[in-house]
Formats: structure tokens, sequence, C-alpha cells
């Protein structure tokens, strides 16, 4: 006859089990937020390196741009018909008031010279100024068309780089070349237009000397490098890299305070269940006694309303956090300066046009540039040309309806999308748009030089034209409208009305 034994577990302590539950939470909160700092500092990262290339690209193309006007300078120089017989029969005295007659017309040169076969000086070096140093090199150099430019640092204050074209002779046969020297000035104008606050921008040589350098990164750093073509010149990119950044401290600082407040409420209410526990098990125990002696059974009521305070406080934290998220989208979309949609929000925006234009309904992309901004900018200062593109940016949207978008993608270049327009009407909306631009300029006080171009096309009713393809459309119409005068709208080529 087999025997029962009744099997007993030990007795769990409640308040061992809160104790655990408090450090499981703990636990997971930490790793929640250690978690989302490294995603943090991974996202910002990545945008830092993204904005470093965005900005070694931009400077990359403004120095190409620069070279590239005065390379083609120098080409028109050489194909100015009296050229080719100044240098075979005018004397020394001829050629060097030639060029200084050139030097007189081109100001933002520090140096003119003509220069015979073997790249010696047409004239007296020192007038048409001409370093001992550019004339050294010069003759060093075995093929003068070849030769790269050229840095000069001797002098202080007339630092400049130099630059030769050769001209020749239809059968090819050597004249001499053309000789100008620019000054680092203008590099360093383009290198400081395109460097972020934070960053540093250094152009380099072949030799590894520094040309011109915007910025200064100290400790650990991030660096990219790209070269500039036909220079033999290196761009050198350099920004921070911090181990936390603002956002990071931000997002750490809330997060602890999210803990130390729900471990407070936790603990609480932890503390406040066991009792509520314990309490309804004194309670049935009472019950049973009473039964047991055939009493009355009191009611045994459970206490659990202690919930409801995290019930409001999960709701108020979850309030804050949409607040927050909503917050954050709408900076997202938006340009601080002037307060239209950015870039962003335009790319965002553009799916939905480019639907309508699928449906059979006209609508125009215009891209706007403010006429001679640049020198605004250098002549009159930087917050000069911040209170022109806000006075642009209160211009369109007094003129925008609600179905049409007014955005700025960068700088002073500006876009709209127009739905439902004719193309008589675009005139009318774009010579209203000057006027009033013209007027707001006017209400600050500001009497500048400077108008409207604009380049318009029309969005395709295919649905897989793209955002960029719109865009050079509108970007070709608008070099027109520049190449012919500025100050007018031009539209697509070839459009059809």
């Amino acid at each position: 006859m087999s025997t029962f034994i009744p099997r007993f577990r030990p007795a769990v302590s409640l308040k061992r089990h809160s104790l655990w539950l408090l450090a499981g939470v703990v636990g997971l909160f930490a790793a929640g937020i250690a978690l989302s700092l490294w995603v943090s500092l991974q996202s910002s990262a990545r945008s830092d390196r993204e904005q470093l290339e965005l900005e070694v690209k931009h400077a990359q193309v403004g120095l190409a741009r620069l070279k590239d006007y005065y390379r083609a300078l120098l080409d028109n120089v050489v194909r100015a018909p009296e050229l080719a017989d100044l240098m075979r029969f005018g004397s020394v005295e001829a050629q060097q008031e030639w060029a200084l007659a050139r030097q007189r017309l081109l100001p933002d040169l520090l140096g003119f010279a003509l220069l015979g076969p073997g790249g010696e000086v047409r004239g007296e070096a020192s007038a048409l100024r001409v370093g001992p140093r550019c004339i050294e090199d010069m003759r060093r150099a075995a093929d003068l068309n070849t030769l790269q430019p050229l840095m000069h640092d001797e002098v202080a204050g007339l630092e400049h780089i130099d630059l030769v074209a050769m001209v020749r002779e239809p059968d090819g046969r050597t004249l001499g070349g053309v000789f100008i020297s620019l000054r680092l000035d203008q590099l360093q104008r383009v290198i400081d237009d395109a460097r972020h606050p934070d960053h540093a921008l250094i152009l380099v040589d072949a030799a590894g000397r520094t040309l011109v350098r915007s910025g200064i990164v100290e400790g650990r750093l991030r660096e990219l490098r790209l070269p500039v073509t036909d220079t033999g010149w290196t761009l050198v990119a350099q920004s921070p890299v911090r181990l936390l950044t603002r956002n990071g401290e931000q997002q750490a600082l809330v997060g602890l305070l999210t803990l130390a407040a729900v471990l407070t409420l936790l603990g609480a209410t932890l503390v406040r269940l066991r009792r509520t526990v314990l309490r309804d098990v004194d309670a049935t125990r009472d019950a049973l006694a009473a039964l047991a002696r055939e009493e009355p059974v009191p009611e045994i009521v459970p206490h659990y309303a202690e919930f409801e305070p995290a019930v409001a406080d999960i709701n108020r934290i979850a309030l804050n956090l949409q607040d927050q998220r909503v917050r954050l989208e709408y900076l997202s979309l938006t340009d601080p300066l002037t307060g239209l949609p950015n870039r962003r929000a335009f790319e965002n925006h553009f799916a939905q046009a480019q639907g309508l234009a699928a449906r059979e309904h006209r609508v125009a992309l215009v891209l706007l540039d403010i006429d001679y901004f640049k020198v605004v900018n250098d002549t009159l200062g930087h917050g000069v040309g911040d209170q022109v593109l806000r006075a642009l940016a209160e211009s369109l949207k007094g003129l925008t309806r609600r179905a049409d978008l007014a955005a700025r993608l960068a700088g002073d270049e500006f876009v709209v999308l127009l739905t439902n327009v004719e193309a008589g009407g675009l005139e009318v909306w774009y010579q209203r748009l000057a006027d009033r631009f013209r007027s707001e300029l006017g209400a600050l006080g500001m009497e500048l030089k400077t108008g409207l171009s604009a380049g318009q096309t029309w969005l395709r009713k295919t649905p897989d034209e793209t955002l960029g393809e719109a865009l050079a459309r509108a970007d070709r119409a608008l070099y027109r409208a520049k190449a012919h005068g500025r100050g007018q709208l031009a539209t697509e080529a070839g459009a059809a009305e």
C-alpha cells in the first residue's frame, strides 16, 4: 500500500519578486538608452560624413568654376585677332603696352604679361607685376602649355597663383604665351562660402603646402580629401569627431529623467500592490475564519485603483513625445531663415504634383534666382542678403495659393509649383511677384540693383518623371533668362503650350 506524501514548494517572497522586477526594469531601460544613444551616434556620424562630402564637393565645384573662368579668359585673350601679329612683328614696348592695357581692364588680376617662346617676359617684369619666382618657374618648365597653376607666397599680401596659355602659329609653332597671376583671396572666398561653421576646409598643392585655409578643427577629427581636376591641388575637409553630440546628451538626460520617474512610480505601485495583496489575503483569511466560526462573512473588495496614476503618467509622457515628434517633423521640413518649406518638403510634395500632372492637370514648375545676389552679399554683407531672401519669401507667401507650393532649395534659389495655371497666367504671376518683391525691398528701405530671373517648365504627364529631370529643364530655362539680360521669365524651350 503506497503512502501519499504531499509535496510542498518553498514560499516565495513577494518583496524579492518586486526587487527583481525593479532590477529588470532598470536593465531594460539602461539597454534601451544605450541602444538609442548608439543609433543616435551612428546617425550623427553618417549625417556628418554626408555633410562633409557635400561641403567638399561644393568647394570643388566652386574652385573648378573659378579655374574654368580664368582659363576661358586666357583662351579669349589668346584668340584675340591682333595678338598673333603683335607677337610676330611688334616691339617689346608695344607688347608691354598691350599687356598693361589688358591689365587695367581686368582689376581682379594681380599680374598680366606676354611671354616669349622660352618663357621670358616681354617687357619690364616689375611693371607687369611678374615676380622673380614666377619667371624662374616658367623658365624651368619643360612645356609652358602643360604648366599647372603655381602658387607663390614670398611677399605677404601678394600671395597668388600663376596661369599660362600658349599662342601658336597655324602650323603649331610656338609664338609665345600669355601669363596671368590670380590673388589667393579669390580662392579663399570660394572656400569660406563652402565651409560649415564647425568644419575646416584646406586647399593644398601637389607638394602638400597650404594654399588657403578656412576654419580649424582641434582634437579627434574626421577627414575627407578630394582632388581638384587639372590643378594638382587637393581639397581637405575636416570635421570634429564627438563622443556624444548635443542631441545625444539631451537624449540621455531625457532617458535618465524618464527612468527615474518610472522607477519612482513603479516602486510606489509595487509597494502599494504588495500591501493591497496582503490586505486582500488578510481579508480572505478573516472571511474563512468567519466561515469556520459560522459568523457572517464580510465582503472581499480588491484594491487596484492605485494603477490609475500610472496610466495618467504614461498618457502624459505619450502626449509629450507626440508633441515633440510633430515639432521635429515641422522643423525638418522648414527653412529656418525664410519660414518656407525646404528642399526635403519640396521633394515630398513633388510626387503629389506629379500625380496631378498625370491626371491631365497643368502643373508649372518655376525656378527663381535673385539677380546679383552674390554682389549684394559681398558688398553689403550677409545680413542684408538674409533680408533680401526673407523679402522674396514674403512675396512668395503672398502670391501662392493653397494648392501651390513655394520652397527654398538652397542659397538664393527658390522653386514654385503652380497648379491649374495657363501659360498666359504665368507671365502675369511672375510680373506680380517681381513687383511685390521690389515693394518688399522698398518697405525695408533697400534700393538695390537686383531683381528676379525665372525659368519655367511644365511637369510631364508620364508618372516616371523624376524631380531631377524637371529641375534640370527649369534650370536651363533660367540660364536663358539670365543670358538674355536677367529680370525676366524664360519658359522651357519647345515646351507644349
